[in-house]
């Protein structure tokens, strides 16, 4: 009996950017001739309650359980993936990247130290729904 082919990932599959590297990341630009700039998803993967009492302003709200069923319409057509949770030693960031990897997503980046270290590099926080 043949084992399914399922690519697995581990923490050293993981990329992680500082936030004022991943706001440099977003604001990078694409093609040779026509600049256009990158289509970046921000991704946070925390439930919605979390999200709603404060998230990067243009993040977009994908519970890690639910990637999977909805990574088709959430995250296709993008050039890269920002990944984000709460703190630094939060797991939701790594599993939802690594989930993006075992999906077949590529440019997966995770915030170093999350919401907390993006906040206190001065960047905005917004709360509620998006």
């Amino acid at each position: 009996m043949l084992a399914a082919c399922t690519p697995t990932t581990s923490d050293k599959d993981l990329v992680y950017r500082r936030p004022d590297e991943v706001v440099m990341l977003a604001a990078e630009t694409k093609g040779a001739f026509r600049k256009e700039p990158l289509k970046v998803l921000w991704l946070d993967p925390r439930t919605t309650a979390e999200f709603e009492k404060g998230h990067i302003p243009q993040a977009t709200s994908l519970p890690f359980p639910e990637i999977e069923k909805k990574h088709e319409i959430a995250c296709k057509g993008f050039d890269a993936y920002i990944v984000y949770d709460t703190d630094y030693d939060d797991v939701m960031a790594k599993a939802a990247a690594k989930r993006l990897l075992e999906l077949g997503y590529t440019k997966v980046y995770c915030i170093l130290g999350g919401l907390k270290a993006w906040q206190a590099d001065g960047n905005p926080v917004a709360t509620g729904k998006k």
